[in-house]
């Protein structure tokens, strides 16, 4: 999964007071992705250093970047949108989408984007007191923003969702999603987000139920991944099949759902997601 980039080790812990590096690594979030430089005919993370021959003063990127976390011994900052103008960057400068680093190589820099995007998201979004409308400010002992005029604190969205591998005998149920409801064109296990005062296993019956009319019995927990790609906590479960087959398709979420047996499902080589290994484990009998 995206998330396991050992033998590298993921800090998160919150250290305000670093500043980069000329080695350090800058990441720049926008709505088009997260900026990649090219590299000896590679795409890769951009240091400070990469930009220097770009005109940007070290020193007037270091003020406006903002420490997100360490992988090994490398730290990782981020920059806003308006801190590198489009305009004045070399060719050699490329936005990946959220899509596109589900598979990039190596698994410890596209763990380091897609965290970043959400970290990016969060900032973005919380500029402004949802309570009063006042500027927001960070925290200074805390990944957390702060309202100076009414004292509300807003930390990072991690919204819990749970992801489900339904079982019917040598069989699996798999999903497309409808365009309006998603842009991933694969098929896929049905997931959603906990609702307010529900389990996750509630949330699992509940999901099957909304999208496909099936009822599941024997939920059972399989793994946890921090899911950056929407802001989610996912919870995957593994349920058997309860009752009728009878697929009766919500189509503002789905425009395809049935059971498919073991050597019709599809390969598919990506490893970023806890869905996708549960298709697979299925698909070899080890489900």
């Amino acid at each position: 999964m995206i998330q396991d980039i050992a033998p590298h080790r993921y800090d998160v812990t919150y250290h305000p007071e670093r500043t980069p590096a000329r080695r350090s690594f800058l990441l720049l979030a926008a709505r088009e992705g997260i900026l990649f430089a090219e590299k000896d005919s590679a795409l890769t993370l951009p240091r400070f250093s990469d930009f220097e021959s770009e005109m940007l003063s070290f020193a007037a990127l270091c003020q406006k970047a903002r420490y997100l976390f360490a992988i090994d011994e490398d730290y990782f900052f981020l920059l806003p949108p308006s801190a590198l103008p489009a305009g004045k960057l070399g060719e050699g400068f490329h936005f990946l989408s959220s899509a596109e680093l589900r598979d990039f190589a190596p698994r410890h820099l596209a763990f380091a984007a897609i965290t970043a995007s959400q970290i990016y998201r969060f900032y973005d979004q919380r500029r402004f007191c949802g309570r009063c409308g006042a500027p927001m400010t960070h925290s200074e002992h805390e990944r957390a923003m702060c309202c100076k005029h009414c004292g509300l604190i807003e930390y990072p969205k991690i919204s819990p969702a749970i992801i489900v591998a339904v079982r019917n005998g040598e069989r699996l149920l798999l999903t497309r999603y409808a365009k309006n409801a998603s842009d991933y064109r694969k098929k896929a296990l049905v997931a959603g987000f906990v609702e307010v005062g529900e389990t996750p296993e509630q949330a699992v019956a509940r999901e099957v139920m909304e999208e496909t009319g099936l009822r599941v019995r024997n939920i059972r927990p399989y793994a946890v991944q921090p899911w950056s790609f929407s802001d989610s906590l996912m919870l995957a479960y593994t349920a058997e099949l309860d009752g009728s087959d009878r697929i009766r398709l919500d189509e503002n979420e789905l425009c395809e759902a049935s059971f498919v047996p073991r050597d019709e499902i599809p390969d598919n080589s990506t490893t970023a997601s806890v869905g996708n290994e549960l298709i697979q484990r299925f698909k070899r009998g080890e489900l």
